[in-house]
């Protein structure tokens, strides 16, 4: 039975969260022709008393596993060759790796096969969207006090404590901090600082406002794939913090009296969350037109693999398209942007 004669056997099931599952039988006649290619993989990578790695003959390869794993060998060899044309003949477009499964294994018997698969799910935005820059006001940030400019200046005093002694506020003071005329200018700085942190988390406020009003009417059901690999993120950026305070995250888990799957758990609802925001950003960045202007890229690409030489250039490239394509796409959300090539 030719690929495509078979792919039209399989039944099809959609399934919640984006996925669809086919299942199906395959002749057994259909694998005969994979079994000697099996026999000498399995015969390739066994060990037996006596033999060199990879010189085991495949008849005692096959005696010593059994006929039942040469023939899920064989199924597995089929698949790789079989799934590449059957998703052309079903008119999908999966995401990620298929969960293919042998439900039914006997020698001379038709072998059972469920194949699930994730696909690229449909966002809908809200249709008031771009009304939301509107409805949500950036708050107004107060200027800096008298009292927080004296604490910074405080917290730079003690910074520059020697065997106990606190240096004096000075002009003489102001110019070790760095390059400032006086201490009235170093407080002038100060004071710019405080006031633009004001502004900025004034400005991240609005934006995480915009960014709930945005999810709360956005509709799309997110994959568990989705879910998972944003999981993976949250969980390589602890280790790596937890590795850079000297400890191992093992150690960290059995400090904090957790196991993996534990926090894995603990942050499945913030995985979820930021999962629906990258396919919402997507979705808002594909409507509006927004792409990452290619001379911008190139230029952090550079400086990335600089820093990172062993980092997949490939890999970099997207993530750094992906980070502008989201920064113009929040931007268009606040109002500030209509879609054109980031920079």
């Amino acid at each position: 039975m030719s690929f495509k004669e078979l792919s039209a056997t399989f039944s099809r099931k959609e399934l919640p969260e984006s996925e669809m599952e086919f299942v199906g039988e395959v002749p057994a006649a259909d694998i005969e022709g994979y079994k000697d290619t099996a026999a000498a993989h399995i015969a390739e990578h066994i060990e037996l008393p006596g033999f060199r790695p990879g010189k085991v003959p495949k008849d005692m390869a096959v005696k010593k596993v059994g006929e039942l794993a040469v023939l899920e060998e064989a199924v597995e060899l089929f698949v790789k060759d079989f799934y590449p044309e059957f998703i052309d003949e079903q008119k999908v477009a999966p995401v990620g790796r298929p969960d293919i499964r042998i439900t039914k294994l006997a020698p001379g018997q038709p072998i059972g096969l469920t194949i699930r698969i994730t696909l690229y799910p449909e966002v809908t935005l809200p249709k008031d969207w771009k009304k939301l820059a509107e409805k949500v006001a950036l708050e107004t940030a107060a200027p800096a006090t008298e009292e927080e400019v004296t604490k910074t200046l405080e917290d730079l005093r003690q910074s520059r404590k020697k065997d106990e002694i606190v240096p004096e506020l000075s002009d003489e003071f102001a110019k070790s901090i760095g390059a400032f005329e006086s201490l009235e200018h170093l407080k002038a700085q100060i004071n710019q600082g405080i006031g633009e942190e004001k502004m900025r988390s004034a400005r991240d406020a609005r934006r995480g406002k915009l960014i709930d009003a945005l999810l709360e009417g956005t509709k799309v059901a997110v994959p568990r794939l989705f879910i998972e690999s944003e999981l993976e993120k949250i969980l390589a950026q602890m280790r790596e913090d937890v590795t850079r305070f000297g400890m191992t995250f093992d150690d960290y888990l059995k400090k904090a009296n957790k196991t993996e799957e534990g926090v894995r758990n603990d942050f499945r609802e913030q995985a979820a969350k930021r999962a629906k925001l990258q396919l919402t950003l997507n979705k808002l960045a594909q409507e509006e037109k927004v792409e990452a202007d290619p001379t911008a890229v190139e230029a952090e690409m550079k400086h990335a693999m600089e820093h990172f030489p062993d980092a997949n250039p490939e890999l970099v490239k997207v993530h750094i398209e992906t980070v502008m394509r989201n920064e113009g796409a929040l931007k268009i959300l606040e109002g500030e942007l209509k879609g054109e090539p980031l920079k």
